[in-house]
């Protein structure tokens, strides 16, 4: 059933400016439960989504069908696993986790249901956020490197030869590889004196760093579509809960897709490009939800 949202209506003095109308179909939500259900990631064949919850009294990692059956904890662990996501081949979920007394990165193979750490060589900080490059050659995490300091490291899959990525005295986050991996997607504080974040691109061999949104809250959370062409993201909105959003790789044509008064984040592009899952506050508190792009 396709479902006509309202439009967002900017007004600049006496002009009306109808910014866009979207239509999308009903939201699912696929999680019910009073604890809290977070980050969703899609496989790469775009069957299951893997997320993290604290549904047992501390965080772990679960895995479902796309349609919200065959829920699995997988890690079941009295460590805090979060932050999960898959290996290009499907046959691996990274994560974060602090079972060894510190912040580190995992994988569980599902071959075996084996939980394997990944050693970072030479590095000194806790590491956070860790996804895989579409070619399953390397890693990119962040880490906090001083008092509320925060930037990018890209490592090989085995951990070794990191690498440093950006060097911000306030704070990056959330960096994910383009579908050619040749850039990065990410948000920060570097241009609003660590008052809003906003969302940047950096080509990863000439380091040219393009600057996509400009709004004076918060852009965050950056997924690229599997096409690579378009970037849907999370706006704080004035008064409210933040909201998603689609614009293009140049940070153009930013179009609204939900209008939620609880709030949505953390979205999570499907395979395809037809469906988004995401993180909305629903009846009291975190659920995974998936929003059925038009056709």
């Amino acid at each position: 059933m396709i479902i006509l949202n309202k439009a967002n209506i900017t007004f600049i003095g006496t002009f009306l400016l109808l910014v866009q109308v979207v239509s999308l179909a009903q939201e699912k939500i696929l999680t019910n439960n009073p604890a809290q259900d977070r980050y969703p990631n899609w496989s790469p064949d775009g069957s299951k989504i893997v997320f993290e919850s604290d549904r047992d009294g501390n965080w772990e990692i679960y895995m479902m069908n796309a349609d919200g059956t065959a829920l699995q904890n997988l890690t079941d662990h009295e460590s805090n696993d979060r932050s999960p996501s898959w290996h290009p081949d499907g046959n691996a979920i990274i994560f974060q986790s602090n079972r060894n007394d510190t912040q580190g990165i995992f994988m569980y193979i599902l071959q075996n249901s084996r939980i394997e750490p990944i050693s970072l060589e030479k590095f000194n900080y806790e590491p956070e956020w860790p996804r895989f490059s579409n070619d399953g050659s390397k890693i990119i995490f962040n880490a906090k490197t001083n008092e509320n300091t925060f930037n990018l490291f890209i490592a090989d899959k085995e951990g070794s030869h990191v690498e440093q990525l950006t060097f911000d005295v306030t704070r990056s986050l959330w960096g994910s590889f383009s579908p050619d991996d040749q850039s990065v997607l990410f948000f920060s504080r570097r241009d609003s004196n660590g008052e809003d974040d906003e969302i940047y691109i950096q080509e990863l061999k000439h380091k040219k760093l393009t600057r996509l949104t400009n709004w004076p809250k918060h852009n965050f959370c950056p997924a690229w579509s599997p096409d690579g062409e378009k970037i849907v993201y999370a706006t704080s909105m004035e008064n409210s809960r933040p909201e998603l959003y689609i614009m293009s790789k140049k940070g153009r044509d930013q179009t609204r897709i939900t209008f939620n008064e609880d709030g949505d984040t953390e979205p999570s592009w499907s395979p395809d490009g037809n469906q988004i899952a995401f993180t909305g506050f629903r009846n009291g508190s975190y659920e995974i939800c998936i929003l059925d792009l038009e056709k």
